[in-house]
């Protein structure tokens, strides 16, 4: 198994450079990565398939055009982390990924600490930060860390925001490209119930939970639970 960089300035003799490599020898994988526009792109296994990349200008100006027309205050996901009129909550992403959700946060007009364990991910995420001139990015704050140690260092938080791999979703449905590459990379969040637990235990003003609409509780049963078309937002308010 082997790491691939085609074109950009990434060293050979560089700390991300060993950490991708080191990721492809222990996992068996095989990771390409293209300097595409000035940011890197992550291949596909399937060679018919293009690479995909997080355009964070791209998708924070689609949020915000979005958001001229509906209200924010509509959203079920702003619902569930606490916005409300006048209040934007500080949130704490524990599973970053292609920033889906961090950047819809951000559109929100949160600001946003965005965490992710996994090596590739992490580079793909610097990579395309540093490649980004939104005004909105400076309210986000990356750190390539473990949600657990993070949490152990730093547990006081006013939100927290866990959208951990859906070990039971609906397999009857091919996920889209994005996610299906993203699967096959990250694999599922085997510690999704101790991150939990350690979360949980940090007593947050809110932690909310990313669930599918039809899916068990990741924890106990939460206090209040937000449903869209195919997901739910479970929440778990502080104890009095």
């Amino acid at each position: 198994m082997k790491l691939s960089i085609i074109g950009g300035q990434l060293s050979t003799k560089s700390q991300d450079y060993e950490i991708l490599s080191s990721f492809c020898l222990t996992s068996g994988q095989s990771v390409s990565l293209e300097w595409i526009e000035g940011q890197y792109w992550l291949h596909s296994s399937n060679p018919k398939e293009n690479p995909m990349t997080i355009e964070i200008d791209k998708e924070l100006d689609r949020h915000l055009a979005y958001f001229k027309k509906s209200s924010i205050h509509k959203e079920v996901f702003a619902r569930a982390i606490g916005v409300k009129s006048g209040i934007r909550p500080k949130v704490l992403d524990l599973t970053g990924g292609f920033l889906g959700d961090s950047l819809l946060l951000l559109s929100f007009g949160c600001e946003v600490t965005v965490l992710e364990r996994h090596p590739v991910v992490s580079f793909l995420i610097k990579s395309a930060l540093s490649n980004s001139r939104h005004p909105l990015i400076q309210q986000l704050h990356f750190q390539a860390l473990d949600a657990q140690e993070y949490l152990s260092r730093f547990p006081n938080q006013d939100v927290i925001y866990f959208d951990p791999m859906f070990e039971d979703a609906n397999e009857k449905t091919l996920p889209k490209k994005e996610m299906r590459i993203f699967r096959s990379l990250v694999g599922k969040d085997q510690d999704a119930r101790e991150v939990w637990l350690r979360a949980h235990a940090c007593g947050p003003k809110r932690l909310v939970v990313k669930r599918p609409r039809l899916s068990v509780f990741l924890g106990q049963d939460p206090d209040i639970s937000f449903e869209g078309k195919a997901t739910r937002y479970d929440v778990y308010l502080p104890k009095e």
